[in-house]
């Protein structure tokens, strides 16, 4: 039985490090935002911006460690309705759309990322470059369809032991 999490262990260890660091961070400063606002009855702009930008990166990130556990959400009942000989075949259909849905989303959330790396457009308040925000989605797609390839070569190479099920 090959171990799926030590056979990728680096490679995961830089997702979770990454999920836990921008967690704490975010946690941080929306616990400094409800300090400044109810305590202090006083509050600033950047830290709802940060925060926002922080959870998206963290949601599009720690994605790509649910689908490498294949612990993400899936409509089940589309494939239950199908008979039992087929349905391996419809979740094979499903991943296989899905890494075609990542691909695509990479490669042009990238070039939307790159235009908006050629304007030079900065947040409202933070006054960050809007591409650092804009960059998660090629990014985390990209990571998405590398996980997605890791679970096929894994449930293809070891059926008995991986299924997309």
């Amino acid at each position: 039985m090959i171990d799926l999490e030590k056979k990728e262990k680096p490679w995961n260890r830089i997702e979770e490090v990454a999920g836990i660091l921008l967690l704490a961070f975010l946690l941080t400063i929306l616990s400094y935002q409800i300090i400044l606002r109810f305590i202090f009855e006083n509050s600033n702009s950047w830290s709802e911006e940060l925060a926002r930008y922080l959870f998206v990166w963290f949601v599009y990130l720690t994605a790509s460690f649910a689908i490498f556990r294949w612990a993400h959400i899936r409509i089940e009942a589309l494939a239950n309705i199908w008979p039992e000989m087929i349905r391996k075949y419809v979740a094979y259909l499903g991943a296989f759309i899905f890494l075609a849905y990542s691909a695509i989303v990479c490669v042009y959330g990238a070039k939307y990322t790159m235009a908006l790396f050629a304007t030079g457009q900065v947040s409202m308040g933070m006054r960050i470059p809007m591409w650092t925000m804009y960059a998660a989605i090629p990014v985390s797609h990209g990571a998405w369809a590398v996980r997605l390839v890791q679970r096929l070569y894994f449930t293809i190479r070891y059926p008995e032991e991986y299924t997309l099920l």
